[in-house]
């Protein structure tokens, strides 16, 4: 049963951070207690979402937790069942229970618990410090008047906080992180076009999928399918589930929160045992593998690597727990990047990665479209088309039965010629019926992969704004005297870094889009060329078949009372019957 709680004071939210707007006495119905820091989400009974501040609310019957008005101040710096004496420098402690600036409790006449029908202070400017504000408990208010840190992001939800280059950028990463290994970094240096890119594997390959065998397990209980992974670079196949396929893809987006991760094939709990299934997702799974093994970062992965070349049981479970226990993950992930020989103007990445992010809204709406387009013309093709070279056919072919009833020597090459012209007709309507196999479907299938990576694509554009907006800050502060220069200096480092990650993502992606859409349409075209070359060349066999027989009786016929006429010639000016 959802939980309920009543709205105790107005709060008018930032609705750009995922915030809603209640007034007193709204319902609103708590979905996520989680999300930290003072905040709740839950939903209106208009349908809308968004965090509101848990000491804003009071529990309904049943409820728990939250901020209600009813519970008595102690006396021992606790709200109800939540302490809040140690929370000056973290998280929203001044929402319930107001602590200044030094970690005392506010005694002025404006007190939250000396005044009625009051909200308990709520000031965004408080909210979010970093962890370095932890170490100015028990200064004096003039020392911290003076210094202060760059703030967290009000929206935990957006792609900024997500992907933990917030937490990197405040250095709040760094301290958790262990030793980086030589062989953890991940290098970027110049492309061609002079821009930031991965540097590239110093030796690329390819997978293959093969094989497909269903196995089964607890004496024939539970049935899968397994596939034979054969990386070029070892040629030793090794044995793998789409369970575990489901697995690296969860491990790959933990890790590389920066990196496109492309999506799996679709699950399927019925007809998954069909051999045209199963070959299809052998297909699609091959694909995968090779997309993921032509990321220069992702393909030297220890998860990947482990994925494709560990063979015993017990050495792939040892690995799995080190996959998942990984220290470089998320924010992480970012310490590993190393750019000394790449210099990036935060200006001038900007204004690339904004343009990228237009470009994706771009490229997700004329994919669509041509998906839509192209699944049309398919249910066209083996549909109306087809049934309307069926209809010519079977209108050919009465023709044909027809004239054989006076089934004279003379007649006999022109009724077999249109009869011929009715089963050419046929033909024709079935490979209609067939082509789409050949050429739009698996221009449907790029289309479909790139528009899930579209959708599973960070959002570099918000990533980059939350990151250049810390840099702004920091430098406000920085001039107001607030923050040191070394600080001010780190942040603009780290977001440098950020921003050349971004732009090697961006570079990564936009060149195997042109790589991938250059296939893709010679596939097609040359499919359709071949499918037009067929119906051409049946055509002209079956014209052909009108010649025989034509001067059957030697020569005209002119001496019996009919025109002499000459055969149709589409070259020859007055040859038209």
């Amino acid at each position: 049963m959802a939980l309920q709680a009543r709205v105790l004071y107005d709060f008018e939210g930032d609705i750009e951070n995922g915030e809603l707007t209640i007034s007193e006495g709204d319902t609103i119905t708590v979905i996520n207690q989680d999300i930290g820091d003072g905040w709740w989400e839950g939903e209106l009974s208009n349908g809308q979402r968004g965090l509101f501040p848990e000491a804003y609310v009071e529990m309904l019957s049943g409820g728990g937790g939250g901020g209600g008005g009813d519970v008595p101040y102690n006396g021992d710096q606790s709200y109800g069942d939540q302490s809040y004496g140690d929370q000056a420098a973290g998280g929203y402690g001044n929402q319930s229970g107001y602590v200044d600036n030094t970690g005392e409790w506010d005694d002025t006449p404006n007190s939250y618990y000396q005044q009625d029908n009051q909200p308990p202070p709520f000031n965004r400017d408080d909210s979010f410090r970093t962890e370095r504000s932890d170490s100015t408990a028990g200064t004096s208010t003039e020392q911290l008047s003076r210094h202060a840190t760059v703030k967290k992001n009000m929206n935990r939800f957006s792609p900024f906080v997500k992907v933990g280059a917030e937490s990197f950028l405040l250095g709040t990463a760094a301290k958790k992180a262990p030793r980086i290994a030589e062989a953890e970094k991940i290098r970027i240096v110049y492309g061609p076009e002079n821009e930031p890119m991965w540097e590239p594997h110093p030796n690329p390959y390819h997978i293959e999928v093969r094989d497909p065998e269903k196995k089964s397990k607890f004496k024939g209980i539970k049935t899968f399918t397994a596939y034979s992974i054969v990386p070029s670079d070892t040629g030793n196949p090794v044995s793998r589930r789409y369970k575990q396929y489901d697995w690296l893809h969860d491990r790959l987006t933990e890790k590389f929160t920066a990196c496109t991760i492309p999506p799996l094939p679709d699950k399927q709990y019925y007809g998954r045992y069909g051999e045209e299934f199963v070959s299809k997702r052998k297909e699609k799974l091959e694909g995968w593998s090779n997309r993921v093994a032509r990321h220069p970062v992702m393909s030297r992965s220890f998860v990947f690597r482990h994925f494709l070349t560990c063979q015993e049981d017990q050495e792939w479970k040892a690995g799995k727990r080190k996959a998942e226990k990984d220290e470089f993950c998320a924010a992480q992930m970012l310490l590993t990047v190393d750019h000394r020989d790449v210099r990036t103007d935060l200006n001038t990445a900007t204004e690339k990665v904004e343009h990228f992010g237009k470009f994706v809204v771009q490229m997700d709406d004329t994919c669509n479209k041509m998906f839509q387009k192209f699944d049309d013309h398919c249910n066209k093709m083996s549909g109306p088309i087809m049934r309307e070279w069926h209809r010519m056919s079977a209108v050919v072919t009465g023709l044909g039965q027809c004239f054989h009833m006076e089934d004279a020597p003379y007649a006999r090459g022109l009724t077999e010629a249109i009869n011929t012209t009715g089963s050419t007709y046929e033909e024709i309507g079935n490979m209609h019926g067939e082509q789409p196999r050949h050429d739009m479907i698996p221009m449907m299938d790029g289309l479909k992969e790139y528009l899930g990576m579209i959708h599973e694509l960070p959002d570099f554009v918000q990533i980059n704004r939350g990151a250049q907006g810390k840099v702004r800050e920091s430098e406000r502060l920085k001039d107001d005297g607030r923050l040191d220069m070394v600080e001010a200096s780190e942040i603009q480092s780290r977001t440098e870094t950020i921003a050349t990650t971004l732009l090697a993502e961006i570079y990564h992606f936009q060149h195997e889009r042109v790589a991938d859409y250059r296939k893709m349409f010679q596939n097609m075209l040359t499919s359709q060329i071949t499918f037009y070359s067929k119906i051409v060349s049946k055509l002209q066999d079956t014209l052909d078949k009108f010649d025989v027989g034509q001067d059957y009786g030697g020569g005209a016929v002119s001496n019996h009372g009919y025109d002499t006429r000459q055969p149709y010639d589409s070259s020859v000016p007055g040859t038209d019957l």
